[in-house]
Protein backbone atom coordinates (compact mmCIF):
# COMPACT_ATOMS: atom_id res chain seq x y z
CA UNK A 1 0.00 0.00 0.00
CA UNK A 2 1.02 3.51 -0.71
CA UNK A 3 2.08 5.61 2.12
CA UNK A 4 1.21 9.46 2.62
CA UNK A 5 2.90 11.53 4.77
CA UNK A 6 0.13 13.56 6.83
CA UNK A 7 1.19 17.44 7.95
CA UNK A 8 -0.95 19.14 10.22
CA UNK A 9 0.07 22.87 10.83
CA UNK A 10 -2.24 24.14 13.20
CA UNK A 11 -3.52 27.95 12.94
CA UNK A 12 -1.02 29.50 10.25
CA UNK A 13 -1.52 32.46 7.53
CA UNK A 14 -2.66 31.17 4.48
CA UNK A 15 0.60 31.96 3.21
CA UNK A 16 2.36 29.73 5.26
CA UNK A 17 0.03 27.09 3.95
CA UNK A 18 0.49 27.78 0.56
CA UNK A 19 4.16 28.09 0.30
CA UNK A 20 4.23 25.00 1.97
CA UNK A 21 2.18 23.29 -1.12
CA UNK A 22 4.79 25.11 -3.28
CA UNK A 23 7.92 23.18 -1.24
CA UNK A 24 6.35 19.49 -1.50
CA UNK A 25 4.60 20.11 -5.55
CA UNK A 26 8.72 20.44 -6.29
CA UNK A 27 9.69 17.56 -4.22
CA UNK A 28 6.83 15.53 -6.24
CA UNK A 29 8.30 16.64 -9.13
CA UNK A 30 11.67 16.10 -8.33
CA UNK A 31 11.06 12.69 -7.13
CA UNK A 32 8.59 10.83 -9.04
CA UNK A 33 8.76 7.74 -6.59
CA UNK A 34 6.65 9.99 -4.32
CA UNK A 35 3.09 9.26 -4.21
CA UNK A 36 2.55 12.46 -2.55
CA UNK A 37 2.08 14.31 1.13
CA UNK A 38 -1.19 15.72 2.85
CA UNK A 39 -1.24 19.31 4.58
CA UNK A 40 -4.14 19.77 6.97
CA UNK A 41 -4.24 23.66 8.29
CA UNK A 42 -6.58 26.16 9.77
CA UNK A 43 -5.77 29.77 8.17
CA UNK A 44 -6.34 33.06 9.58
CA UNK A 45 -9.00 34.89 7.58
CA UNK A 46 -7.85 35.25 4.24
CA UNK A 47 -10.47 35.58 0.74
CA UNK A 48 -9.21 33.49 -1.84
CA UNK A 49 -9.89 34.15 -5.82
CA UNK A 50 -9.74 31.16 -8.31
CA UNK A 51 -8.62 31.59 -11.78
CA UNK A 52 -12.98 32.81 -12.47
CA UNK A 53 -12.75 35.37 -9.09
CA UNK A 54 -13.33 38.49 -9.58
CA UNK A 55 -12.69 41.75 -7.57
CA UNK A 56 -16.65 42.47 -7.94
CA UNK A 57 -17.58 39.35 -5.81
CA UNK A 58 -15.53 40.55 -2.79
CA UNK A 59 -18.12 43.37 -1.24
CA UNK A 60 -16.13 44.22 1.80
CA UNK A 61 -13.98 47.55 1.26
CA UNK A 62 -10.24 47.52 1.73
CA UNK A 63 -10.29 49.69 4.75
CA UNK A 64 -12.70 47.21 6.48
CA UNK A 65 -10.47 44.14 5.26
CA UNK A 66 -7.46 45.41 6.97
CA UNK A 67 -9.24 46.55 10.40
CA UNK A 68 -10.69 43.38 10.22
CA UNK A 69 -7.12 41.52 9.41
CA UNK A 70 -8.86 39.74 6.33
CA UNK A 71 -6.13 39.31 3.69
CA UNK A 72 -7.07 38.95 -0.09
CA UNK A 73 -4.57 36.28 -2.10
CA UNK A 74 -4.99 35.37 -6.08
CA UNK A 75 -4.81 31.89 -6.58
CA UNK A 76 -4.38 29.70 -9.33
CA UNK A 77 -7.01 26.93 -8.48
CA UNK A 78 -10.03 26.44 -10.01
CA UNK A 79 -13.19 28.26 -9.01
CA UNK A 80 -14.04 31.73 -8.09
CA UNK A 81 -13.88 33.67 -4.50
CA UNK A 82 -14.21 31.72 -1.28
CA UNK A 83 -13.32 32.39 2.28
CA UNK A 84 -10.62 30.45 4.44
CA UNK A 85 -10.40 31.42 8.05
CA UNK A 86 -10.66 29.89 11.75
CA UNK A 87 -12.87 27.19 12.54
CA UNK A 88 -12.53 25.63 8.98
CA UNK A 89 -10.81 22.22 8.31
CA UNK A 90 -8.95 23.21 5.13
CA UNK A 91 -6.65 20.05 3.29
CA UNK A 92 -4.49 20.16 0.65
CA UNK A 93 -3.92 16.65 -0.63
CA UNK A 94 -0.44 17.31 -2.87
CA UNK A 95 -0.72 13.99 -4.97
CA UNK A 96 1.23 12.66 -7.98
CA UNK A 97 -1.92 11.07 -9.82
CA UNK A 98 0.67 8.84 -11.69
CA UNK A 99 0.13 6.85 -8.46
CA UNK A 100 -3.38 6.58 -8.46
CA UNK A 101 -5.25 7.50 -11.76
CA UNK A 102 -4.80 10.39 -14.18
CA UNK A 103 -8.02 11.57 -14.15
CA UNK A 104 -9.09 15.27 -12.86
CA UNK A 105 -12.78 14.51 -12.77
CA UNK A 106 -12.23 11.13 -11.15
CA UNK A 107 -10.32 13.11 -8.74
CA UNK A 108 -12.20 15.52 -8.23
CA UNK A 109 -15.08 12.94 -7.57
CA UNK A 110 -13.25 10.79 -5.00
CA UNK A 111 -12.31 14.09 -2.79
CA UNK A 112 -15.93 14.68 -2.66
CA UNK A 113 -16.63 10.86 -2.01
CA UNK A 114 -14.31 11.49 0.91
CA UNK A 115 -15.64 14.23 2.24
CA UNK A 116 -19.28 12.96 2.10
CA UNK A 117 -18.23 9.83 3.73
CA UNK A 118 -16.64 12.13 6.60
CA UNK A 119 -19.90 14.23 7.27
CA UNK A 120 -22.25 10.54 6.75
CA UNK A 121 -19.90 9.33 9.76
CA UNK A 122 -19.96 12.30 12.24
CA UNK A 123 -23.80 13.01 11.79
CA UNK A 124 -24.15 15.60 9.35
CA UNK A 125 -26.24 14.57 6.22
CA UNK A 126 -24.60 15.91 2.46
CA UNK A 127 -24.87 15.45 -0.99
CA UNK A 128 -23.77 16.79 -4.03
CA UNK A 129 -25.34 18.82 -6.53
CA UNK A 130 -25.47 18.77 -10.28
CA UNK A 131 -23.37 20.83 -12.43
CA UNK A 132 -21.83 22.16 -9.16
CA UNK A 133 -18.34 21.21 -7.27
CA UNK A 134 -18.25 20.61 -3.33
CA UNK A 135 -20.80 18.84 -1.06
CA UNK A 136 -23.88 20.38 0.27
CA UNK A 137 -25.66 20.40 3.51
CA UNK A 138 -29.27 20.89 4.09
CA UNK A 139 -28.74 24.80 4.95
CA UNK A 140 -26.01 25.41 1.94
CA UNK A 141 -22.68 24.50 0.99
CA UNK A 142 -20.17 23.04 4.17
CA UNK A 143 -17.34 22.21 1.64
CA UNK A 144 -15.72 24.07 -0.98
CA UNK A 145 -13.35 22.26 -3.58
CA UNK A 146 -10.92 24.24 -5.86
CA UNK A 147 -7.95 22.11 -7.17
CA UNK A 148 -4.90 22.69 -9.31
CA UNK A 149 -3.09 20.21 -11.67
CA UNK A 150 0.60 20.57 -12.96
CA UNK A 151 1.77 17.29 -14.87
CA UNK A 152 -0.48 15.32 -13.02
CA UNK A 153 0.50 16.50 -9.56
CA UNK A 154 -1.97 18.06 -7.81
CA UNK A 155 -2.25 21.68 -5.33
CA UNK A 156 -4.87 23.00 -3.23
CA UNK A 157 -8.09 21.18 -1.75
CA UNK A 158 -11.11 21.18 0.05
CA UNK A 159 -12.18 23.46 2.99
CA UNK A 160 -15.16 21.79 5.24
CA UNK A 161 -16.46 24.49 7.13
CA UNK A 162 -16.61 23.29 10.96
CA UNK A 163 -17.41 26.06 13.39
CA UNK A 164 -16.19 28.75 11.42
CA UNK A 165 -17.92 32.16 11.70
CA UNK A 166 -20.52 32.35 8.73
CA UNK A 167 -20.90 36.49 8.55
CA UNK A 168 -17.43 36.41 6.57
CA UNK A 169 -19.40 34.77 3.90
CA UNK A 170 -21.97 38.19 3.61
CA UNK A 171 -18.67 39.64 2.94
CA UNK A 172 -18.55 37.64 -0.53
CA UNK A 173 -19.86 35.87 -3.20
CA UNK A 174 -19.31 32.50 -2.11
CA UNK A 175 -17.79 30.47 -5.02
CA UNK A 176 -20.02 32.21 -7.08
CA UNK A 177 -23.31 30.95 -5.48
CA UNK A 178 -24.09 32.89 -2.98
CA UNK A 179 -28.00 32.42 -3.34
CA UNK A 180 -27.81 28.82 -2.23
CA UNK A 181 -25.94 29.56 1.41
CA UNK A 182 -23.28 28.35 3.22
CA UNK A 183 -23.33 26.16 6.25
CA UNK A 184 -21.28 24.38 8.40
CA UNK A 185 -21.05 21.17 10.59
CA UNK A 186 -21.87 23.42 13.84
CA UNK A 187 -24.81 25.11 12.12
CA UNK A 188 -25.71 21.27 11.19
CA UNK A 189 -26.36 20.93 15.03
CA UNK A 190 -23.31 18.88 15.34
CA UNK A 191 -20.59 19.30 17.89
CA UNK A 192 -17.41 17.74 17.51
CA UNK A 193 -13.83 18.97 18.02
CA UNK A 194 -11.41 19.42 15.03
CA UNK A 195 -9.51 16.31 16.41
CA UNK A 196 -12.45 14.03 15.60
CA UNK A 197 -13.08 15.02 12.41
CA UNK A 198 -9.90 15.17 11.31
CA UNK A 199 -9.18 11.56 12.64
CA UNK A 200 -12.65 11.00 10.75
CA UNK A 201 -11.69 12.04 7.49
CA UNK A 202 -8.16 10.43 7.68
CA UNK A 203 -9.87 7.27 7.35
CA UNK A 204 -12.09 8.05 4.79
CA UNK A 205 -9.61 9.34 2.66
CA UNK A 206 -7.43 6.44 3.49
CA UNK A 207 -10.12 3.97 2.20
CA UNK A 208 -10.93 6.19 -1.12
CA UNK A 209 -7.50 6.63 -2.28
CA UNK A 210 -6.19 3.06 -0.98
CA UNK A 211 -2.92 5.06 0.78
CA UNK A 212 -1.59 4.21 4.38
CA UNK A 213 -1.43 7.60 6.10
CA UNK A 214 1.44 8.72 8.38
Amino acid sequence: MKKVEVVDTGRVSYMTSYNMQLEYHEELRENPELPGRIIITEPNPTITKGIRGEESEIFIPPSEREARGIEVVDVRRGGRVTFHGPGQLVIYPLLNLSHFKKSIKWYIESLENVVMDTLKEIGVEAHKRDGIVGIFSKNGKICAVGIEVKRWRTLHGIAINHEVDLDYFKGINPCGIGELGVSSIRNEGVTISRERIVEVFKEKFSRVFNVGLN
